[in-house]
C-alpha cells in the first residue's frame, strides 16, 4: 500500500488529494479545513472534512455511484491526519462494497 507523506495545508491553498492504491483501484481523499463551523464542539483545534473518489488504476472516475463520498456535514475531525485516514478508510468501504 502506497501511503503520501503527510504534509500540513497552510489556510490559504488549494486543497490537495492524496492517493492509495487498494484492490487495484485507487483513492483519492482530499480534507477541508472548517473552521469552527461545529459550535457544539468546544476547544482551540481546527475541524477537518473529508472528500474521497475512486478511480481505476488510470486515472479514470469509476462509472458508478458509488464512486465518491464525503464525511458526514454533521461530524468533524480534530486533526487534518485523522481526517485523512477517515477519508481512506470510506475509500475501502466503497471498494469493499460494505
Amino acid at each position: 500500500m502506497n501511503t503520501a507523506t503527510f504534509k500540513p495545508t497552510p489556510e490559504n491553498t488549494q486543497p490537495t488529494w492524496k492517493c492509495e492504491d487498494y484492490k487495484g483501484k485507487q483513492m483519492h481523499v482530499c480534507t477541508q479545513r472548517s473552521v469552527h463551523e461545529n459550535a457544539s464542539l468546544s476547544g482551540h483545534g481546527d475541524q477537518w472534512t473529508f472528500s474521497v473518489k475512486i478511480t481505476n488504476q488510470s486515472n479514470i472516475p469509476m462509472p458508478y455511484k458509488s464512486a465518491s463520498a464525503a464525511s458526514d456535514p454533521a461530524l468533524f475531525y480534530t486533526t487534518q491526519a485523522i481526517a485523512e485516514d477517515m477519508g481512506f478508510l470510506k475509500g475501502r468501504e466503497l471498494i469493499d462494497g460494505a
